[in-house]
């Protein structure tokens, strides 16, 4: 398990990592007669994802599948760095996490599977949601309750967001 509190990992950020079938997405593969034809992105998660990188914190995502639909949303958003079809998304990850000098304290993943396991074993902040299997639940630090594909990232991201001294939510009533 990872010992961190999830506040004082959140305060953290600055490299932010999102598994994409499962956590931005219900999980859901969409398939017609030429193969993959489309994915249901949550328009919130966009608009968290936004706020964390309008806030500086960099955001990537690292996904084991490969799609258009995939690197098209990333793109519209600004993501910072995607990377599909991998098979080892802990050296990924890492590579990306040297490459901005970051340790890993100051780095968080959210993933709902085997694949991401590895990463979530070394960031300070392991998101993992209320489906994964119980050795992710077990080194997590952070759990989901908002449904995934449909505003869990958001969750995550507004976590995020409210542990950090400096943020200011725009829509927090006077």
């Amino acid at each position: 398990m990872n010992n961190m509190d999830p506040k004082t990992a959140a305060r953290q950020i600055k490299l932010m990592g999102f598994d994409v079938d499962g956590t931005l997405t219900d999980g859901g593969l969409y398939f017609g007669a030429d193969g993959e034809v489309m994915k249901r992105f949550s328009v919130l998660d966009g608009q968290g994802l936004r706020l964390l990188i309008d806030h500086g914190v960099k955001v990537v995502w690292i996904t084991a599948r490969s799609s258009a639909i995939v690197e098209k949303r990333a793109r519209d958003l600004g993501i910072y760095q995607l990377v599909q079809g991998c098979k080892t998304k802990l050296q990924v990850f890492d590579d990306i996490r040297q490459s901005l000098a970051l340790s890993w304290e100051e780095c968080g993943f959210f993933g709902d599977d085997w694949p991401d396991y590895p990463v979530l074993k070394h960031v300070g902040l392991a998101a993992t949601t209320t489906h994964s299997p119980e050795c992710m639940k077990a080194v997590a630090n952070w759990t989901n309750q908002r449904p995934v594909g449909n505003g869990a990232v958001r969750e995550l991201c507004d976590f995020i967001l409210s542990c950090k001294p400096d943020y200011k939510n725009p829509w927090e009533c006077d």
